[in-house]
């Protein structure tokens, strides 16, 4: 290879290298090797490859304002990300580890005209406390092919409750598998299926949103009426009941056959707390406003929690035996 070979090669390096951002703040896992490139599927989750070393424990308070700040040149036309946290930590973390989504931005992120910009998100309420996983992705508009980038953070979380983190949407992943998986539409915005009740984000006149192609049922929107909680919800009752309730039983719990629907709007004052609108259906305070989500069949939500719905019947209690009317004793 000739010198000026070796030059443009050299070069060509060093431009990929600064064309992809990295997350500089919280500070990530393995920070000595955390790199700028998109993670492929054996790298799921957090780019594994790279270990999961602590050199900063980050900590935060459930209910506080925060930044995701990235560092990097271009930034593709900007894209869509989500900030998610786990329960797992460290080398817990697994492909089967489970992410719930508490901001999404769809547009503009993590910036535009070669800029990155900060990333607000409240931690809310919900957030278990002590010691988690935050994770920021992204899905740029325009780059070589459908990629997705990861960073992670370990955080310990202080004054949080955990009471409705299940029933957060999990993180949407995607354009790991190549045209044959789950993936976004070439040269859009990525507009999440479930993004949750905290978005955030700008589409400039010149881009379209669309939603992603090829997707399982985890990743696809959810059907008209269907609950958005962890796991999802039944979309019709089951097929089969048991032919009658056992006969100590008089009542039956009054647990609704399918589940109510989403949608509506409400305000709130709690940033980052549950908020229960009747018992069937419940929202996250995100800047004094709350999109209202159906809780799971055989779930209630009261006093700010999402719980598992109690027995209403009543039970038959067996009545005296009196010798002498109901048997004769023997003597």
């Amino acid at each position: 290879m000739s010198f000026r070979s070796a030059l443009v090669a050299a070069t060509a390096l060093l431009a990929t290298t600064q064309a992809h951002i990295i997350m500089s703040d919280p500070v990530p896992y393995s920070k000595d090797k955390i790199d700028s490139g998109p993670i492929s599927r054996p790298q799921f989750p957090c780019k594994s490859q790279n270990g999961f070393t602590v050199t900063t424990q980050n900590t935060m308070a459930a209910g506080s304002k925060q930044q995701i700040i990235t560092v990097g040149e271009a930034v593709h036309n900007g894209g869509s990300c989500q900030v998610s946290i786990s329960k797992d930590v460290g080398d817990k973390l697994t492909p089967n580890s489970v992410f719930k989504v508490i901001q999404s931005v769809e547009g503009a992120c993590p910036g535009l005209d070669g800029k990155t910009t900060p990333l607000d998100y409240t931690l809310p309420a919900s957030v278990p406390e002590g010691e988690v996983t935050l994770a920021w992705t992204w899905f740029p508009v325009s780059s070589g092919g459908p990629e997705m980038y990861m960073n992670c953070a370990p955080i310990t979380v202080s004054g949080g409750t955990g009471d409705g983190f299940d029933a957060l949407p999990d993180m949407f992943v995607g354009n790991l598998d190549g045209a044959s998986g789950c993936r976004q539409v070439p040269d859009t915005i990525l507009e999440f299926p479930n993004p949750g009740s905290a978005v955030s984000g700008f589409v400039s006149q010149n881009r379209k949103k669309a939603a992603p192609v090829n997707c399982g049922a985890s990743d696809s929107p959810p059907a008209e009426g269907a609950s958005s909680v962890a796991g999802g919800a039944p979309s019709a009752t089951p097929s089969a009941a048991p032919s009658a309730a056992p006969s100590a039983r008089t009542g039956s719990p009054s647990t609704p056959t399918t589940p109510p629907t989403t949608g509506g709007t409400g305000t709130c004052t709690e940033n980052g707390a549950v908020v229960c609108n009747g018992p069937t259906q419940f929202g996250l305070c995100n800047n004094g406003q709350v999109v209202w989500q159906a809780v799971a069949a055989g779930t209630t939500c009261e006093n700010g929690a999402v719980q598992k719905r109690g027995y209403t019947g009543r039970f038959a209690r067996p009545r005296a035996v009196i010798p002498g009317k109901d048997f004769t004793p023997s003597i």
